[in-house]
């Protein structure tokens, strides 16, 4: 038995795009045995997932003593090789103290000894940019779509909350993910209520406000611009959103964890673009995002010193015009 270990500590979206690593060794290694390790609460999104035989926490909130705890974790289990998604300080000490012989990752300036491979990162999608940690172990595969497996009980009951939503005059549903901890990611609240207001209006499609800890307040506020025609979704955890994002008709949003569990479950999706570059969309024609287009594009900078000029001066009426026609001449969806 060859034992693999993924290390993915975080963010939630950058957790569920690095899943397509675990399908390519189960299928290019027949005795592979893969283990994933992450952090609370992306670990929910890796249940179920028949390609990952273990899942294992990292404690961030445990300090030095529970990173050691982690470590002789790791040592006990007798991996094979170790495959770091992250690069960062806290995975390449966890990656060089596992004990592990092959430890591949991103070639990083003063961590050439924590690995034993390094890989040059490129300029591709997500989930190609986590394949290249394959690469030193010459496996090689096409596959590059993330993957969430949800429950038939979860799945049930969000087919039973879209029939309880979608009530007359509506057809369709739309989840709206309006929110991000980054300013230079985050469209304006009172674009998103008037891009709703457009949704439902030409196509009979309800807006669903998602949100997270901390950012119902953000939610509340783009439904309470659109004049009774978007609503609020109920709370939930990660797995319960990814359920509800999967009986969607469309996803539409920031550059968030959303996004890339939108293409996980198999819902289109329609990004807008601020600092962020268009290498986090999924090549796929029914995965589109818009931005701005100005010089400065992307800057992939947490603030910015135009005044957010990308994001601000993206109007609502540009933005469902591309929408509009993408809805029309990809999703063969119809005005009413």
């Amino acid at each position: 038995m060859q034992r693999f270990l993924i290390i993915q500590l975080r963010q939630v979206g950058d957790v569920v795009l690095t899943t397509p690593l675990a399908a390519i060794l189960k299928e290019q290694v027949p005795d592979a045995h893969v283990s994933f390790l992450t952090e609370a609460p992306s670990d929910q999104l890796l249940h179920h997932n028949p390609h990952i035989d273990q899942v294992l926490l990292n404690n961030r909130r445990g300090g030095w003593r529970g990173t050691f705890k982690v470590i002789r974790q790791l040592r006990a289990q007798r991996f094979h090789v170790l495959l770091d998604g992250m690069a960062n300080p806290r995975s390449a000490l966890l990656a060089r103290l596992s004990g592990t012989p092959v430890r591949i990752s991103y070639a990083k300036k003063g961590r050439g000894r924590l690995y034993t491979h390094q890989v040059t990162p490129q300029r591709v999608y997500a989930t190609e940019y986590k394949k290249l940690l394959l690469g030193p172990l010459q496996i090689h595969s096409p596959w590059n779509r993330p993957e969430i497996f949800l429950t038939p009980s979860e799945a049930h009951d969000a087919r039973d909350l879209r029939t309880r939503l979608l009530q007359v005059p509506f057809n369709r549903l739309v989840t709206i993910d309006p929110s991000h901890r980054r300013i230079t990611r985050r469209w304006p609240v009172k674009h998103y209520a008037e891009l709703c207001r457009a949704l439902a209006d030409r196509f009979r499609a309800l807006p669903v406000v998602l949100w997270g800890p901390g950012e119902e307040a953000i939610a509340a506020a783009v439904a309470a611009g659109t004049a009774g025609r978007a609503v609020v979704a109920p709370a939930t955890n990660l797995r319960q959103l990814a359920a509800l994002i999967a009986v969607a008709d469309l996803h539409v949003g920031n550059c968030s964890a959303p996004r890339h569990m939108a293409v996980a479950v198999g819902t289109p999706s329609f990004t807008i673009l601020g600092s962020t570059s268009s290498g986090w969309t999924y090549p796929a024609p029914e995965h589109a995002h818009m931005a701005l287009g100005l010089e400065c594009q992307p800057c992939n900078k947490n603030q910015c010193a135009f005044e957010l000029a990308c994001l601000h001066q993206l109007a609502p009426i540009a933005v469902f015009k591309k929408l509009s026609d993408w809805c029309i001449g990809r999703l063969g969806w119809s005005p009413s």
